[in-house]
């Protein structure tokens, strides 16, 4: 079995969920944490010396276990466009949250972009700012949407995993404060990503962004349907609206709008033949049944040992590398 804490939206410098993420990690083993991205507000670090980094490592440090990132809007500095020109806030260096690793302890953010691969799954870690902004041009260093959609292609058509996952920070789905309206980042997300992900067989696609837990799809999906996981409520919780357009799949979880307030994580397991989902609050109480999508096509071969981050490669578009257990590196 993999298993991943799953979250994003938290680097606000508030210890919601430490104590949750240290209990779940000596409960059970996890392989990984997976951020989604926002990883520090409000407008991400400006150098790997940052103190900003503390809005990191105060939730995630004494887990142990490997942090892997990617960029969200506000890593970017909140790129705004005012008067005709992209703005942002503070001095963001999305640069140095990549050249942290090794420096902020379990960091690993070997590239703006990258892959986890193994036997089991695929999970390519995407960014997905120039994607939701159209980056006609580089900025701050990424992609353009155009080679950052071509990359994406690219590492999913390479995966060889029994399952298919892509990490970013955009929604293509929600029922948040960006997703109920159908903002211009969410509508860039669909017409630029969403039909790639059915045509790669995608399974999961998850990311933060909204504040919100939410789980939209079928949990009896055939492939090219992938189930869409928004775990950006790693810090707040705000408002959700029941989204009512009918060439839009259903939400899951929550079952009931408006939802209780949750801040917390989503925990992702993965073996040859389910992926499942369990939301968890910061203190690392259950706080939905688990929600499990079964493939009866995989095999008990394909199975992963508890020591799957052993033999779970990197891929950033150069040669793989293996990924280490000591997770400072």
């Amino acid at each position: 079995m993999a298993r991943f804490i799953v979250v994003g939206d938290a680097g606000t410098g508030d210890p919601h969920l430490h104590d949750g993420i240290v209990a779940t990690t000596k409960r059970l083993h996890v392989d990984a944490i997976l951020l989604l991205g926002d990883n520090v507000y409000p407008c991400g670090v400006a150098s790997t010396d940052d103190p900003q980094w503390g809005k990191v490592t105060m939730n995630f440090a004494d887990a142990g276990v490997p942090i892997y990132p990617v960029l969200g809007n506000h890593d970017y500095g909140d790129p705004t466009m005012i008067n005709g020109t992209l703005t942002t806030c503070g001095q963001p260096s999305p640069a140095a949250e990549v050249e942290a690793t090794g420096k902020v302890p379990h960091w690993i953010f070997p590239a703006r972009h990258y892959a986890l691969r193994s036997r089991l799954l695929d999970i390519v870690m995407l960014d997905t700012q120039p994607i939701a902004s159209e980056f006609k041009t580089p900025y701050l260093g990424s992609e353009t949407e155009k080679r950052e959609i071509g990359w994406l292609t690219a590492a999913l058509a390479g995966s060889h995993g029994k399952w298919r996952i892509v990490a970013g920070h955009h929604t293509i789905y929600s029922s948040g404060v960006h997703g109920f309206v159908n903002n211009g980042n969410q509508r860039h997300m669909r017409s630029g990503i969403l039909e790639v992900l059915k045509q790669q067989n995608v399974d999961l696609y998850m990311c933060g962004h909204d504040h919100d837990a939410e789980l939209i799809g079928h949990l009896h999906h055939k492939r090219g349907e992938p189930l869409f996981l928004v775990a950006g409520h790693g810090a707040h919780s705000d408002l959700m609206k029941k989204r009512t357009r009918a060439d839009e799949p259903p939400t899951i979880f929550p079952a009931e709008f408006p939802p209780k307030p949750l801040v917390g994580f989503a925990l992702l397991e993965v073996t040859a033949k389910k992926l499942s989902i369990t939301f968890y609050d910061g203190l690392g109480f259950v706080r939905s049944q688990t929600f499990t999508v079964t493939r009866s096509s995989a095999t008990a071969a394909a199975s992963a040992s508890p020591t799957l981050r052993q033999r779970m490669a990197v891929e950033t578009g150069r040669k793989p590398s293996p990924v280490s257990t000591n997770a400072a590196q």
